[in-house]
């Protein structure tokens, strides 16, 4: 992965190349997990999008499938796939999602990028890092996972984002995807330290994915272990009723795989990946798009 600092400011997003894979599928059309012949692995990704967002109950029953937003990219009926060209103009963001405003940051070499979201509508960057971003304010928009900014020097920008509960927020743009983070997060994130591994075969299994990762939900957090021979192990500590399960994970070249072999066999998931060092691990698939989160060695 190459990083894409600019010295003009442009480089609100870091990483090239992810774009065109994350346009955020996080919901299906309606019905769609549940029409005859959808597989169990489709029901299981409906029912624990309900669990990470809480949405889809309303007062107890069944869940619903719900819609995130107007646009057809979202209604993909389970298939992470690009945005079109039509799709993203059809995106039209107003106003600011309340989820984002205030102040996110991302570790980098040095220092840190902050960027400042305001209700009012405008945004400011500046950088303490290594690499000489400048600093930039202008207008910003976001809504239904949709964004667009527009710098005071006329640069412009768009895309989709994922705000994740409680703090992090995911973006994609012109560069690339990256998760931005609460200030403390951040912050700890700075002195964070990750002991190296090594992997079994290193064509099949990226060594920066191997240790125990948490994405937060509800109620708790999921956990995710992957180990150095290309095994994993799931678990949730939320009272959520997702499901323990172990089995077989890939990982290399931006793409991953996992395979049950316990716990729900037969059970596959497959998607786009990026790691953000020192310790994120953004991924999408059959649920959509979200940031695992590595403790870090002090």
């Amino acid at each position: 992965m190459r990083q894409q600092i600019g010295v003009d400011g442009r480089a609100l997003f870091l990483f090239a190349g992810w774009v065109a894979a994350l346009c955020f599928a996080l919901c299906f059309a309606d019905g769609a997990a549940h029409a005859q012949g959808a597989s169990i692995g489709d029901q299981i990704a409906q029912q624990d999008f309900c669990n990470i967002t809480g949405s889809c109950g309303h007062g107890g029953g069944q869940a619903a499938a719900q819609r995130i937003g107007p646009d057809p990219c979202y209604l993909a009926q389970n298939a992470m796939r690009p945005c079109t060209s039509a799709d993203m103009k059809a995106l039209k963001p107003h106003g600011v999602d309340p989820n984002l405003v205030g102040t996110w940051e991302i570790p980098m070499k040095g220092g840190l990028w902050v960027l400042t979201i305001n209700a009012n509508g405008t945004y400011a960057f500046r950088s303490n890092a290594h690499g000489g971003a400048q600093a930039q304010a202008g207008s910003f928009a976001a809504s239904n996972g949709a964004w667009m900014m527009k710098a005071k020097t006329g640069y412009a920008d768009s895309g989709n984002y994922l705000y994740q509960a409680p703090n992090i927020f995911i973006a994609t743009g012109k560069l690339g995807a990256a998760a931005w983070l609460r200030p403390d997060l951040a912050q700890a994130a700075m002195g964070c330290t990750v002991m190296a591994q090594k992997t079994a075969n290193p064509t099949i299994l990226d060594a920066n994915l191997v240790g125990t990762w948490r994405l937060p939900v509800k109620t708790g957090n999921w956990v995710l272990e992957i180990t150095a021979d290309g095994t994993y192990k799931f678990h949730s500590e939320a009272r959520d009723g997702a499901p323990s399960h172990a089995g077989v994970f890939t990982a290399s070249k931006g793409q991953w795989t996992l395979a049950a072999t316990t716990g729900l066999p037969g059970y596959t998931d497959r998607g786009q990946y990026l790691f953000q060092t020192p310790n994120i691990w953004m991924a999408n698939g059959k649920l959509g798009g979200a940031a695992w989160i590595r403790p870090c060695n002090r």
